[in-house]
């Protein structure tokens, strides 16, 4: 009689229907909030059950800090919206049409805006932002404190909020213009970074970038790697990672095992945490200090990248040209050479 393998994953995670609705009782937590009410109706979706998740989304719990972010965040997403469809004349398939190439440009300078038109809107919308990111950084933390938890989860929020805050507030109130700052929009935003890094000599001989790449790719392996381990044992109940910690089992005991004789990388379910924890950190952090140099402390990073050694000079520039202000190169055969730069060389 032939032997029938069952090729499937065991694992105690997937499930083979909805699981039984959940609706969580109000709680002593909660009572103390000034909104301290669940919002919504969980639903099931059962193609989650195929991938080894819950199927139950829902409720959702805001409170106090929670309400004001939300309320602050559409109040921002109207502003935006209205700055579109005024761009558009009020032909509002037009900007569902052209969305993506919307742009609420920042005013010049750091005073206030002289219009809506010209920088109002983006203002606007910058001051309901940081109400809202901040809002919910307190309700993040609040909900810590009321868990007993310690607010690591605050902290990575706030470290996120860092990095934001340094591009679109903190460098363009050292560079001196409200106009350093990107324009709000999708296609905006890659334009920005794609002329951040030409005007200021290729972003990739920035050392904070290279660490916050390094943190980047670092942080997706390790999460694969945690995540693809926990699935692994997961019948063994590697997934109750909070119970793990206080407590180990089989399952934590041969993922450990597993990396130690496979790579030598010694970690149990709580400092893997720490190691994931500090490289996700870690890639905000680095961008932040990035950014905030480039300018006021370092105007090339191509010629500090050849002053340090990092980068190999080429081509014929002078160090005038690069280091001075950018000029339009000589156009038509009568041009005269710019004093300084060679025939037919703009200022990079």
């Amino acid at each position: 009689m032939a032997t029938v393998i069952n090729r499937r994953l065991p694992t105690t995670i997937a499930r083979p229907g909805p699981s039984p609705m959940e609706f969580p009782e109000p709680s002593e937590m909660d009572s103390s909030d000034l909104l301290g009410i669940r919002l919504g109706l969980p639903i099931q979706i059962p193609l989650l059950a195929r991938m080894g998740m819950s199927t139950q989304t829902g409720l959702i719990y805001l409170g106090t800090w929670g309400f004001l972010s939300t309320l602050f965040f559409f109040a921002g997403l109207g502003v935006l919206t209205f700055a579109g469809i005024q761009q558009m004349q009020g032909n509002v398939p037009l900007l569902i049409k052209y969305f993506a190439n919307v742009q609420i440009q920042p005013p010049e300078g750091l005073g206030m805006a002289p219009s809506l038109q010209q920088g109002g809107f983006w203002q606007i919308n910058m001051v309901l932002w940081a109400a809202s990111v901040t809002c919910w950084a307190f309700r993040c933390y609040e909900r810590c404190i009321r868990f007993s938890w310690r607010p690591y989860l605050f902290f990575a929020y706030v470290s996120a909020i860092l990095l934001t805050s340094t591009i679109w507030v903190f460098r363009p109130l050292v560079m001196g213009s409200w106009a350093e700052a990107p324009a709000l929009g999708l296609n905006s935003d890659i334009d920005w970074a794609q002329n951040f890094s030409v005007l200021w000599g290729n972003l990739y001989y920035n050392p904070w970038h290279m660490l916050a790449i390094f943190f980047l790719f670092g942080s997706t392996m390790l999460w694969g790697m945690h995540g693809a381990t926990i699935l692994a044992t997961a019948a063994e109940g590697s997934h109750k990672e909070v119970a793990e910690i206080k407590d180990m089992h089989s399952g934590s005991h041969k993922s450990m095992l597993f990396w130690r004789w496979t790579m030598g990388f010694n970690a149990n379910p709580k400092t893997i945490h720490d190691w994931l924890y500090w490289f996700s950190v870690g890639v905000v952090l680095s961008s932040a200090i990035g950014i905030i140099t480039t300018g006021p402390i370092v105007k090339d990073w191509y010629v500090w990248g050849v002053d340090h050694g990092w980068v190999q000079q080429y081509g014929p520039m002078t160090r005038d040209a690069i280091n001075g202000t950018p000029q339009k190169p000589a156009v038509g055969i009568n041009a005269e050479v710019q004093p300084g730069i060679p025939a037919g060389q703009g200022g990079y």
